[in-house]
C-alpha cells in the first residue's frame, strides 16, 4: 500500500556535543559514546480518531517495533522505565507534548534523548506562519492550529532546548508524511511539511524515505505488516547493513543498504530512500552472534506495551500512604474527575501529594499527566466543532453550560506547565477562546452586546498568544457578525477562510453575514464555495438551501435539502426546512408530512415551533383533529413559554372557536402580561359577542404595552362597530395614535 508522498522523512537528527565525537545509536552499552541515560519517546498512529485524515496500516507497528528495539537488551538495551510509547489513541497531543516536555525535564548533559514520530503530517497553507504539522490521534482533518496536532516550530524549539541548552545527544525519528487524502493534499501539503522539516534541522544528519515526489510504500510482505523503509532500516540498524565487519552500522553503510535493498523490493514503484551528513558517523553496534540468528529469520518483533503503564509502575515507594495517593490521582485522572468534586479530584490529590516529602521525584510526571488531560477534553470540543458534529452544533446553538469549564481547566494547565513551556503560548489562546466563547454565548442568548464586546477582548488576546488561529478569527468574525459590524465580520471571515482553506465554516458564516444585509448573490456565493470545499459537510447544503429560500427558488432549495438527506437520513432540521419550504408553496399536506418525519427522526429536536407550524398545515390541510393534538403537545412541552401558548390560540382563533380561544388567552395574559397582540385578540374576540366594555378594556391594554397596528384593527371585522365609537376616538388620542377614522 502507499504510505507517503515524499519527501516522506525518517529523519535522524544527532546533535553533537562539544566532545568532538560522533553521537548516534549504539546498541550494546559497552560499545555506546554515550555516558549518560537514553530516553524516548516513540509515537505511532495508523487509527486516526477522525474520520476524515485517512488511516494508515502500520505505523503504530513501525513504532512499536522500533520501541522494542531500543528496550532489548540485545538491541539499544534503553530502560523500559525511559521509553514512553504512545499507540494511537494514546498519542493524544496533550499526551505527546506532555511526553516530550518529561524528556526536556530529564535530561542531563551527556543523555541521549530520542523522538520518534510515525504517522501522517500535512500543511494547509504554504505560508510562513504554517511550516508544517505534526498529526496526533486527535488532530482534526482541517485547521490544524486549532490543536491536536504538533507544529515542527514546536519540535525544532525542543531539539534546540535539547542540544544547546542541555546538551543532550538528540535523535529524531520523523516518518509523518504519508499518503492519503488531507486537508493540505491539493497543495501538496505533505511534501511541504517534508521540506520545511527539512529546513528545520538543516546541517544535521537525516535519513529519509524517499525522494521528492515519490511514495514511501508499506504492506504485510515486509515483517507481515511494516512500512518498507522503517523495516529494512531496523534491519540494518541490526547488523545487516555492516559492510566491513566492524561490528558497528555507520550512516553510509545504512545509506548502501537501504538502496540496494528498498528499491529491489518496491519494484516497479521508485524509492529510493536519501540520506545527508557526515557518512563516518556510527549509527548502531551489533553483537555478531546475535546478528548470526537473526539473518535466517529477519526482523519479526512485536512490542504489546513498553513504557510506563501509570504513574506508580516500577515505582519502589517506601511511604505506603504516598503509593494510596498517586493511585487515588491515576483513577481520578482516568474518571475526568480532573477539578471536582473536591479533595477526590487529580487537582486536588496532585496539591496533597506535592506536600509529602518523599513525592519530589513524581511531581514532574503527576503534573505533566495532568497538564495533558485538562486540555484533552477542550481539544474534543474544538474538534467536533470544525466537523460540525450535530451534538456540538446543538449545545453551541442552545447556548450549552458544558464549555464553562474549560477556560478553568486551561489556566490550570498553564499553571502546571509554566510560562517558559513551549506549549503555554498554545494554552493559553485556547484559554481565551473559551473564555470568549462562553461570554458570546452568553451575550447572544441575553442579547447583551456589552458581553459581546466583552468575548472580543478575549479573542483578541487569544491571537496574541497563536497568532492567525482560524478558529480563533471566525468566532471574532461571528461576533461582529452579531454586532452589526458588517466590514469587519466580512474581514475576520475572510482572514479565517485564508488560514484554513478547506474549512467551511468561515464561509458559511460568510454567507449568512451577506444574507443579513440582504446581498443574496454573494451569500449564495459563499455558501456553495463552502459545498466545494467538503462535499460531505451537511452544514454547506443546509446554507445554500436557505440561501435559495431567500430567493424565493423553493425547487433549487429541496435540491440541496434532498442532498443533505442522501447524506444524512435522518437529519431532522433538513426534514424541519423541507416542511417549511412546501408550507411556503401551499403545499400543506405534503408539508405536514415532513413535519412528522421530522418528529419521529429526532424526538429530542422537536420544539413548540415546529410544533405549531405543524398544526399550522394540518388545519389548512383539513386534518383539524390531528392539528389539535399537535397543538396540546406543544403546550405540555414548555408550558410556560409564550410559544407553547401562541400554537393552541391559533388553533381555536383560526377554527372559529373562540370560547376555547378566549379561555387560553385569558390563561396566557395572566402569565405574560405584556403581550400586547394576545390583549388585541381578546378584544376581537369580545367584540364578535359584543361586550364593548370589555372589548375596549382589552383594546387599552393592547395600545399601553404598545400595540400600533392600526390597520389590523380597521380590517377586524368583530371590531367594525366598535371603532366607530367615540370611546375608541378617546383611546386613540389617550396613546397618541393617528385619530383619523378608517
Amino acid at each position: 500500500m502507499f504510505r507517503s508522498f515524499c519527501i516522506t522523512l525518517a529523519s535522524l537528527l544527532w546533535a553533537v556535543t562539544g566532545t568532538g565525537q560522533a553521537k548516534g545509536l549504539t546498541p550494546i552499552p559497552e560499545k555506546t559514546t554515550t555516558q549518560g541515560i537514553t530516553r524516548a519517546v516513540v509515537v505511532g498512529i495508523s487509527d486516526y480518531q477522525n474520520k476524515n485524515i485517512t488511516d494508515l496500516q502500520f505505523a503504530h507497528e513501525d513504532a512499536m517495533a522500533f520501541a522494542a528495539y531500543l528496550t532489548d537488551p540485545k538491541g539499544m538495551n534503553v530502560d523500559s522505565q525511559n521509553v514512553t510509547l504512545l499507540i494511537n489513541e494514546e498519542a493524544t497531543a496533550g499526551r505527546f507534548i506532555s511526553a516530550l516536555y518529561g524528556l526536556m525535564e530529564s535530561a542531563r548533559e551527556g543523555d541521549q534523548t530520542i523522538i520518534y514520530f510515525s504517522g501522517h503530517g500535512d500543511v494547509e497553507s504554504t505560508t510562513i506562519n504554517q511550516p508544517g504539522f505534526l498529526l496526533c490521534w486527535d488532530a482534526p482533518s482541517r485547521v490544524y492550529m486549532a490543536g491536536g496536532t504538533f507544529g515542527l516550530a514546536y519540535l525544532q524549539e525542543i531539539i534546540a532546548t535539547l542540544s544547546l541548552s542541555g546538551k543532550n545527544k538528540v535523535v529524531v525519528i520523523a516518518d509523518a508524511c504519508r499518503a492519503g487524502k488531507l486537508a493540505g493534499s491539493s497543495i501538496g501539503g505533505s511534501n511541504a511539511t517534508a521540506a520545511n522539516l527539512a529546513k528545520q534541522f538543516a546541517n544535521e544528519v537525516k535519513i529519509m524515505s524517499c525522494q521528492p515526489d515519490e511514495l514511501s510504500l508499506e504492506g504485510r510482505s515486509w515483517g507481515n505488516g511494516r512500512g518498507v523503509f522503517s523495516y529494512y532500516f531496523l534491519v540494518g540498524l541490526k547488523g545487516m547493513a555492516d559492510k566491513n565487519n566492524d561490528r558497528m552500522v555507520t550512516l553510509g553503510e545504512i545509506e548502501r543498504y537501504l538502496d540496494d535493498e528498498v528499491p529491489n523490493a518496491v519494484a516497479p514503484h521508485s524509492q529510493i530512500p536519501l540520506t545527508s551528513g557526515n557518512k563516518n558517523t556510527p549509527l548502531a553496534a551489533y553483537d555478531p552472534d546475535e546478528l548470526t540468528k537473526f539473518r535466517s529469520k529477519f526482523l519479526n518483533t512485536t512490542l504489546s506495551g513498553t513504557g510506563l503503564k501509570g504513574v506508580v509502575a516500577g515505582l519502589s515507594l517506601a511511604d505506603t500512604s504516598l503509593q494510596e495517593k498517586i493511585l487515588a490521582f491515576e483513577r481520578a485522572l482516568g474518571s475526568g474527575q480532573l477539578t471536582s468534586p473536591p479533595e477526590v479530584c487529580a487537582w486536588d490529590l496532585l496539591k496533597d501529594i506535592e506536600g509529602h516529602p518523599l513525592a519530589r521525584k513524581y511531581t514532574g510526571i503527576l503534573k505533566r499527566n495532568l497538564a495533558a488531560a485538562l486540555q484533552d477534553d477542550a481539544q474534543q470540543a474544538i474538534n467536533a466543532y470544525l466537523v460540525a458534529d450535530k451534538e456540538e452544533l446543538k449545545e453551541r446553538w442552545s447556548f450549552g453550560h458544558k464549555y464553562e469549564k474549560y477556560p478553568d481547566h486551561l489556566l490550570k494547565a498553564t499553571q502546571l506547565v509554566g510560562e517558559q513551556h513551549f506549549f503555554y503560548n498554545s494554552l493559553m489562546s485556547r484559554y481565551h477562546y473559551f473564555k470568549g466563547l462562553n461570554l458570546r454565548l452568553k451575550g447572544e442568548q441575553e442579547k447583551n452586546d456589552s458581553l459581546l464586546l466583552q468575548s472580543l477582548e478575549d479573542q483578541m488576546l487569544s491571537l496574541q498568544f497563536l497568532k492567525n488561529s482560524p478558529h480563533v478569527l471566525n468566532e471574532i468574525g461571528w461576533t461582529h457578525h452579531l454586532l452589526n459590524n458588517h466590514e469587519t465580520s466580512v474581514d475576520y471571515l475572510t482572514r479565517a477562510s485564508t488560514q484554513a482553506p478547506e474549512w467551511p465554516m468561515p464561509q458559511i458564516n460568510l454567507s449568512l453575514r451577506y444574507r443579513k444585509v440582504k446581498e443574496h448573490d454573494k451569500s449564495l456565493a459563499a455558501a456553495l464555495r463552502a459545498v466545494s470545499m467538503d462535499s460531505l459537510f451537511t452544514l454547506s447544503y443546509e446554507t445554500v438551501a436557505n440561501c435559495y429560500l431567500e430567493k424565493g427558488d423553493h425547487q433549487q432549495a429541496r435540491l440541496y435539502l434532498r442532498k443533505i438527506l442522501l447524506l444524512d437520513s435522518l437529519n431532522s432540521k433538513a426534514m424541519n426546512i423541507m416542511g417549511y419550504s412546501l408550507n411556503q408553496t401551499g403545499q400543506y399536506a405534503e408539508s405536514a408530512v415532513w413535519y412528522q418525519k421530522m418528529i419521529d427522526s429526532d424526538p429530542s429536536a422537536v420544539t413548540t415551533v415546529n410544533l405549531n407550524s405543524m398544526a399550522y398545515v394540518l388545519v389548512r390541510s383539513g386534518q383539524k383533529e390531528k392539528a389539535l393534538e399537535v397543538c396540546q403537545r406543544s403546550k405540555s412541552i414548555l408550558p410556560l413559554t409564550e410559544l407553547s401558548f401562541q400554537g393552541i390560540i391559533e388553533y381555536y382563533y383560526y377554527t372559529g372557536d373562540m370560547a376555547n380561544a378566549e379561555k387560553e388567552l385569558r390563561e396566557y395574559v395572566v402569565k405574560f402580561s405584556n403581550d400586547n397582540f394576545a390583549y388585541y385578540l381578546l378584544a376581537s374576540i369580545c367584540g364578535s359577542d359584543n361586550r364593548e366594555e370589555e372589548c375596549f378594556k382589552y383594546l387599552d391594554l393592547a395600545f399601553a404595552n404598545g400595540f400600533n397596528d392600526l390597520d389590523v384593527i380597521h380590517s377586524d371585522k368583530n371590531l367594525a362597530q366598535i371603532i366607530s365609537n367615540n370611546t375608541y376616538y378617546d383611546l386613540l388620542k389617550k396613546y397618541g395614535l393617528p385619530t383619523e377614522r378608517k
